[in-house]
C-alpha cells in the first residue's frame, strides 16, 4: 500500500491596463477671453455675431470646460475657427495653444485662411496632432488651457472651438477565489483511478470595458516536493484544468482537461462587462513513480489581456 501525500496548488493573477478606442470631447466653446479683439465674447458660439479681429492684434480664449477621464492618453487637438475677412486683403488667423494660462505657448502653430467675404469654417490640428508637445489630462483645466489667436489683416470671428481626442485608460480586473487550493491527501483509490479531481476548484471573475482573453501557465516545469524521498520530478502537466461552468459574457471556454505547461494556454475569452464569472476544475494525475510520499506544491498564473 502506498503512503498518502498532500498536494497544494496556488494561483497567481495578472491584470492589465489598455486603451479604449479613441474618443473626443466634441466641440467645446470658451467662456472667458482677453486681448485686442473687439467684442471678443461674440466668438463663444456659432450664432452670426462676430468679434472683430484687427490686423496685428492677439486675443486669448479659455474656459472650455473639458471633461476627459483621468488616466486618458491625449492623441490630438483640433481648433475650429469660423470667420470671414472684413476688408479687401485676404485675412488669416494664427492659432497657438497654452497649458499654463498663457505663460508659454506651443512652438507649433497653425494658420487658418485665407478667409473669404462669407463666413467659412477652418479646422486646425487633427485627431493625431498634438501641436508639437505632449499633453496630460491635467493640462486641460478651465483656466490653464488657452487658445491664442493673432490676426493678419482684418477679420470677423464668429466662433472659436476646441476638440480634444483621447484614449481612455481601462483597468482589466481579475479575481480568483480561492487563490490557494488544498487538493487534500491521496488515498489508495486515487492511485487506482490514476487521478484526483476537484470540481469546481476556483471561481474567476472578470470585469472589463472591452473584449478580453484569459490565459494560464505554470510557473515551473515541475512540482515542488518536500518529503523523505528523492524529488520525483512530478511534471506540471500532471495538474490538469478545464472550465467546468461559466456565466453570460464568457466565450470559447476550454471544456476539456488540459495539462498545465509553462507556456500560455487560453482559458476563455469574453465580451465587455462586469462580474463575468467562470469556474475552474482541477485534476491531479497520480502514479506510484511521480507521486511518492510527501507534500507537493505547484504555482500557476492567470493572465488577463485585451484580444
Amino acid at each position: 500500500m502506498h503512503s498518502r501525500g498532500q498536494l497544494w496548488v496556488a494561483a497567481l493573477l495578472i491584470g492589465g491596463t489598455l486603451g479604449l478606442a479613441q474618443q473626443s470631447t466634441g466641440w467645446l466653446s470658451p467662456s472667458a477671453h482677453s486681448g485686442g479683439f473687439t467684442n471678443g465674447a461674440r466668438a463663444y458660439g456659432l450664432d452670426g455675431l462676430f468679434a472683430t479681429a484687427p490686423h496685428g492684434q492677439a486675443h486669448q480664449y479659455w474656459g472650455f470646460a473639458f471633461s476627459i477621464p483621468s488616466g486618458s492618453t491625449v492623441r490630438g487637438i483640433e481648433v475650429r475657427l469660423d470667420f470671414r475677412k472684413s476688408g479687401a486683403p485676404s485675412a488669416y488667423l494664427r492659432a497657438e495653444l497654452s497649458a499654463d494660462g498663457g505663460v508659454t505657448w506651443t512652438a507649433t502653430g497653425y494658420v487658418a485662411g485665407p478667409a473669404p467675404a462669407a463666413r467659412r469654417t477652418f479646422v486646425l490640428g487633427g485627431s493625431t496632432d498634438t501641436w508639437g508637445r505632449s499633453w496630460a489630462v491635467a493640462d486641460f483645466t478651465s483656466t490653464g488651457f488657452r487658445v491664442r489667436l493673432t490676426a493678419e489683416n482684418g477679420s470677423e470671428l464668429d466662433w472659436v472651438a476646441v476638440r480634444v481626442h483621447y484614449e481612455p485608460a481601462v483597468t482589466l480586473t481579475l479575481s480568483v477565489s480561492p487563490q490557494l487550493v488544498d487538493l487534500g491527501t491521496l488515498a489508495l483509490s486515487h492511485y487506482d483511478a490514476g487521478y484526483k479531481e476537484l470540481s469546481p476548484a476556483q471561481r474567476l471573475t472578470v470585469s472589463s470595458a472591452v473584449g478580453w482573453s484569459l490565459y494560464v501557465a505554470a510557473d515551473a516545469a515541475a512540482w515542488t516536493y518536500t518529503g523523505p524521498e528523492p524529488p520525483p520530478g512530478k511534471p506540471c502537466s500532471h495538474l490538469e484544468w478545464r472550465v467546468s461552468s461559466f456565466g453570460s459574457g464568457v466565450t470559447d471556454p476550454q471544456a476539456s482537461y488540459l495539462g498545465l505547461t509553462t507556456g500560455q494556454r487560453k482559458v476563455a475569452g469574453g465580451t465587455a462587462g462586469t462580474g463575468l464569472w467562470l469556474d475552474i476544475a482541477l485534476r491531479v494525475l497520480v502514479d506510484y513513480t511521480t507521486t511518492v510520499p510527501g507534500s507537493y506544491e505547484l504555482r500557476y498564473t492567470f493572465t488577463l489581456t485585451s484580444p
